[in-house]
């Protein structure tokens, strides 16, 4: 997720801002990777967040060194394919599954995808546009920034979910080993939605935890109980800027994480960061996350 807040706050008033947005909506920038480059709608913060925090978005490319070749990655919430391209230019060797909803994001996907193949025949990207969980449907789509998120029951709500697991049933891919999740609130759902694929393959889990309702704060905290019911032990949580706070098997200390970022949410407590990354992990992957975070 975008870190929509730090815009509010290092934004010199909403009018300024609005007048920015509506300046360079019809825009695009070029982002430069190691041999190719990426289309973004002009206001989409990764450039300027990934020159200010040396570790924003980039421990999924460096995972992903780590993990065997031809495997299967999936991308939910993928954009406009940033996460994508940094872990091509990393791993080619792969089939990654991308899926967005979102109209605007999904455009820039497909050219980006194009991009991205136009010097490469080793990569397997299939593109998918959807919107996906198994609870949280009929809603619409919000957000600037280069970031949306889903506003559930929406009077506008065009969006209806589609679960993981039936999804992923139309694809023929390699063993699922990386499934990220980024949807801005409702990761828990997508994470919901993909029992059948969690419980026979599962691959190391990277989500977004985001919530601004008890009932998104109470969604995580079910979802985490149920993977560590499974036999997820391994958990990394990274604060909003990609550095990790704490690697733990004590899910406890996740739920104290999730309350003491909830105090600030109810304006309980003083803003330091607005919202984690957690990875979860079973014991077959121990060797690996062993490796990627004494590197990282």
């Amino acid at each position: 997720m975008i870190l929509k807040q730090i815009i509010n706050l290092f934004s010199s008033g909403k009018g300024n801002r609005m007048k920015k947005h509506n300046l360079k909506k019809n825009l695009t920038v070029e982002y430069k990777y190691n041999y190719f480059s990426i289309l973004l709608p002009a206001d989409h913060m990764l450039p300027q967040y990934q020159k200010a925090h040396m570790k924003y978005d980039k421990y999924l490319p460096h995972l992903i060194k780590y993990i065997d070749d031809h495997s299967t990655i999936i991308d939910v919430g993928a954009n406009c394919g940033d996460t994508l391209a940094g872990m091509v230019v990393v791993k080619k060797n792969m089939t990654y599954v991308c899926i967005e909803p979102d109209d605007v994001f999904y455009d820039f996907l497909e050219k980006n995808v194009i991009r991205i193949l136009e010097n490469n025949n080793k990569t397997i990207i299939y593109k998918i546009k959807s919107l996906v969980g198994k609870s949280i449907s009929n809603v619409s789509l919000e957000g600037v920034g280069g970031t949306k998120h889903a506003v559930p029951d929406s009077k506008a709500g065009n969006y209806i979910s589609k679960k993981l697991d039936s999804i992923l049933s139309d694809i023929t891919c390699t063993e699922i080993r990386l499934l990220k999740t980024d949807v801005d609130g409702f990761d828990y759902d997508v994470i919901d939605s993909a029992e059948s694929i969690v419980l026979q393959q599962k691959p190391i889990i990277y989500f977004e935890c985001e919530y601004n309702y008890e009932y998104q704060k109470n969604g995580y905290i079910n979802t985490i109980k149920w993977l560590s019911s499974i036999g997820y032990e391994d958990y990394i949580v990274f604060d909003n800027f990609g550095e990790i706070m704490i690697r733990t098997s004590d899910i406890q200390q996740i739920f104290h994480l999730i309350e003491y970022l909830w105090k600030q949410n109810m304006e309980g407590a003083t803003r330091t960061i607005f919202y984690y990354d957690i990875l979860a992990a079973s014991e077959k992957d121990k060797e690996i996350i062993d490796k990627s975070v004494c590197t990282y």
